[in-house]
């Protein structure tokens, strides 16, 4: 699962595409009001969003893992997404 676009929308929401065909939108509002986010709470900053293909991005120092917004976008916690595909190694 590979971040294919990221477009900043108004009112500090991202639509997201991913390159399995999973896409949505996500609402960062809560988000940039507290702790590092908080440097975006200007929407002209906020709209410098991009990707490198495994997170979101506003700077080398601030971003948002893949992984997170790919289970927000499904209404899913991270661990549930490779749940499944997990393989334990035996001795």
């Amino acid at each position: 699962m590979k971040i294919i676009s990221v477009i900043p929308l108004p009112d500090f929401k991202l639509q997201v595409a991913f390159d399995d065909g999973v896409s949505g939108r996500i609402d960062l509002k809560e988000y940039v009001k507290y702790g590092i986010f908080s440097v975006l709470q200007n929407e002209d900053s906020f709209k410098n969003a991009y990707t490198n293909g495994y997170s979101i991005a506003w700077s080398e120092d601030l971003e948002i893992d893949g992984l997170a917004v790919y289970a927000e976008i499904l209404n899913k916690e991270p661990k549930d997404i490779f749940a499944a595909d997990l393989k334990y190694a035996t001795n």
